[in-house]
């Protein structure tokens, strides 16, 4: 356990610097406060007002009544020595399809991008689907997707990581939805390539990480990966390493 810890502490500590030395320049931070908007960076800070509106759906089954969904949507924009605006979009689906749809827009003169993330499972008897993406588009684009499907005792999947696609199969997993396991697959990226992943669960009090390390083996190279998903009460945070680049999103 010791050994596990220091590796860990080495890991995030190297990737920590990383995303230092890679992201220091470009990063941005919205803060909000009721409706008030700020946007601070290195090149320009910026004050502006958002607007937020939450609903519920409710669906009726005889006598009771259960939550279907919930929709948050915030609009913004700010000014300063130039300007921003801004949506943000964080739906959740429960029953027999529970997801988690999260959608952010971001137009500036100087920086525009998307990005959204996207967690989603469907039960059909036994059988299981569950699908999760990681996706940003703009000045730095990065995307990296999943795949379990259970059918008929058969467990199969599908990774994507940027422009490569790999499908295979899945050893061993945990869980009725597969959210842990190890795969093992093959596909093209830049050239045919083998991929191999481990995805497991660490919970810390009211967080819970998913930590997805991978290695993606070519004829003439291998490089190695890992894509980490942090979810708590009121903290979101996400990052992808992988060939010498580091993405990194936290928002709470």
């Amino acid at each position: 356990m010791k050994y596990l810890s220091f590796v860990l502490i080495l890991i995030f500590t190297s990737i920590s610097s990383a995303v230092q030395f890679s992201l220091s320049k470009d990063i941005q931070n919205f803060i909000d406060v009721g409706n008030l908007l700020i946007v601070l960076s290195n090149r320009d800070s910026q004050i502006g007002f958002v607007y937020k509106d939450s609903r519920s759906t409710y669906t009726k089954l005889g006598f009771f009544k259960f939550k279907s969904s919930d929709a948050t949507l915030a609009v913004g924009g700010t000014v300063g020595r130039s300007w921003t605006a801004l949506m943000k979009i964080e739906t959740n689906t429960y029953g027999i399809a529970p997801g988690q749809y999260n959608f952010n827009f971001v137009v500036s003169p100087e920086k525009s991008y998307a990005n959204w993330k996207i967690n989603q499972k469907f039960f059909f008897g036994n059988n299981v689907l569950n699908f999760s993406t990681f996706e940003r588009i703009g000045d730095i684009s990065v995307g990296f997707s999943r795949a379990y499907m259970r059918f008929q005792n058969r467990e199969v999947g599908v990774y994507r990581l940027n422009e490569g696609l790999f499908a295979g199969f899945f050893p061993y997993t945990m869980g009725q939805t597969g959210e842990e396991g190890f795969f093992m697959g093959a596909g093209w990226m830049n050239g045919f390539s083998g991929f191999f992943s481990f995805r497991s669960r660490l919970a810390l009090h009211n967080s819970s990480t998913f930590i997805d390390p991978f290695v993606i083996i070519k004829t003439d190279s291998v490089f190695f990966g890992i894509r980490i998903e942090i979810t708590g009460s009121d903290f979101r945070g996400d990052l992808l390493f992988t060939g010498g680049k580091v993405f990194f999103s936290v928002s709470f």
